[in-house]
C-alpha cells in the first residue's frame, strides 16, 4: 500500500513498528512524548532580556520557471533575508530539534521551516540554504506523492499565472459567486463583516485578502469555494492537471533533503484547510497516512510537524504525540503558545515588509500562559 524505504537508499524500519495511536480525546501514555519539562521556557514580554525562540515560514518562491506571485521571494530576497535576520541566530534544523526537546533553545533563535511540499522551493530556496550552510524544516503534505493534486495549491497557480494582479482574480472570483447560488448567503455575511479583526495575526493581509479569506473559509466551507474556483477556471478554458506540472516535490527530492541533513516533517495527508473540523477519526486518518507515507519513503519516522492552516486542537495534540511526534509550529506569533507542539512562527513576509522600511528584525514576543 505504501511505498518501500528501500527506494531511497536507506535502511528498511525492519522491526521499528508505528508508534500505537491514542484516541483522538485521550493522553500518550508515554511520557517521552509529552515532555512537561521540555516545554519551551516562558516567553518575556517587551523590555525583558529575551524573547521565545521561533521559527520563520516560507511557502512559495519565484525563478524564470516558477511564477511570481503575492507573497513569493526569488533567491536574493531570500539572501538579504538571512543578512537581515543574521545568520548567528538561525540555528540548523537538527541542532533546533534537539534543543528544543531538550529544553535548551536559548531566547531569539530560530529556525527556518518551508511548508506544502513546493518544487520552487527546491529549485530556488535549497541552493541559497547551501551557501549559508544552513538547513531547514520541511513539512510535507503526501498526496501529491501518489499522485494526487492539493486544490489549494492549484488556485495558488492559478491566480498568479492567469491573473497580472491579485485584485484581477478577486473581482473574477465574486462575479463568478453573484451568479452562483451562493450569491445570497454571502451577501448576508458580507453585511458585518469587519475587515480589521478578521485573521487580525497576519498583518501581511489587506483588507481584500480578508474579504476573501472570509468568504472562502467561514461562508463557502472547502466543497463550496471548490465548486466557486472551478467553475471560473473552466470558464477560462484551463484544466487543472496543467497548473499542476513541476508544482510539487517528488520522492528523490525528498529523500536529497534527508541525506543533506534537512528534517522532514509531518503536514497531513491531502492538507485540508479545516483539519479541526473534521471528525476525529478523520483527522488521525490524515496524520497517520502523513506519518505512514514518509516512514516508507524516508526509513525513519517523522517527528516533528507544522499546523496546516493554523489547525490545532488538544485533541489534535494527542493524535500527533500518539504518533511520536516531539516538535511543532503554529503559523504566527500570535499568544498562546502552551506547549512543545506549538512554537510561533513569523512568516516571511512580515520580516521582508521591515526590512525593505529599513526596520529591526521582528522578536516573537509571545503572551506566556496563565499562570
Amino acid at each position: 500500500m505504501y511505498p518501500m524505504p528501500h527506494e531511497c537508499g536507506f535502511r528498511s524500519p525492519g522491526e521499528q513498528n508505528v508508534p500505537p495511536l491514542v484516541g483522538a480525546a485521550g493522553d500518550s501514555t508515554d511520557t517521552n512524548h509529552h515532555p512537561t519539562r521540555h516545554r519551551p521556557r516562558a516567553a518575556r514580554r517587551p523590555g525583558d532580556q529575551g524573547v521565545i525562540p521561533h521559527g520563520i515560514m516560507f511557502h512559495h518562491f519565484h525563478d524564470g520557471h516558477h511564477p511570481a506571485g503575492q507573497g513569493s521571494l526569488s533567491a536574493d530576497d531570500l539572501r538579504a533575508l538571512l543578512r537581515f535576520v543574521g545568520r548567528g541566530r538561525i540555528l540548523g534544523a537538527r541542532e533546533w530539534l534537539e534543543r528544543a526537546v531538550a529544553g535548551r533553545l536559548e531566547p531569539g533563535q530560530v529556525c527556518l521551516t518551508f511548508d506544502d511540499n513546493l518544487r520552487c522551493q527546491y529549485d530556488v530556496a535549497l541552493p541559497v540554504l547551501a551557501e549559508a550552510g544552513l538547513t531547514a524544516f520541511w513539512f510535507v503534505p503526501t498526496a501529491t506523492l501518489d499522485g494526487g493534486v492539493e486544490r489549494l495549491e492549484l488556485y495558488w497557480q492559478f491566480r498568479v499565472r492567469c491573473f497580472d494582479d491579485i485584485d484581477l482574480f478577486y473581482e473574477a472570483f465574486f462575479r463568478t459567486l453573484a451568479t452562483s447560488v451562493y450569491a445570497e448567503r454571502v451577501e448576508r455575511a458580507l453585511r458585518d463583516f469587519d475587515a480589521g479583526s478578521y485573521l487580525a495575526q497576519f498583518r501581511f493581509y489587506s483588507e481584500p485578502d480578508r474579504r476573501f479569506r472570509f468568504v472562502r473559509d467561514e461562508v463557502l466551507g472547502p466543497r463550496c469555494y471548490q465548486h466557486v474556483m472551478d467553475t471560473l477556471i473552466q470558464s477560462m478554458g484551463i484544466e487543472l492537471r496543467e497548473l499542476a506540472r513541476d508544482v510539487w516535490m517528488e520522492r528523490q527530492h525528498l529523500c536529497r533533503l534527508q541525506a543533506e541533513g534537512h528534517v522532514l516533517g509531518l503536514h497531513t495527508h491531502t492538507h485540508p484547510t479545516r483539519l479541526t473540523e473534521l471528525p476525529a477519526a478523520e483527522q488521525l486518518r490524515e496524520y497517520r497516512d502523513n506519518y505512514m507515507s514518509l516512514l516508507a519513503l524516508l526509513g525513519e519516522p517523522p517527528t516533528t510537524v507544522a499546523h496546516p492552516c493554523n489547525a490545532c486542537t488538544e485533541e489534535t495534540l494527542a493524535i500527533l504525540r500518539g504518533l511520536g511526534v516531539r516538535l511543532g509550529f503554529r503559523s504566527h506569533l500570535a499568544p498562546g503558545q502552551h506547549s512543545e507542539l506549538e512554537f510561533p512562527r513569523e512568516d516571511c513576509a512580515n520580516l521582508l515588509r521591515q526590512m525593505r522600511c529599513g526596520g529591526a528584525p521582528h522578536q516573537a514576543v509571545v503572551e506566556p500562559a496563565a499562570s
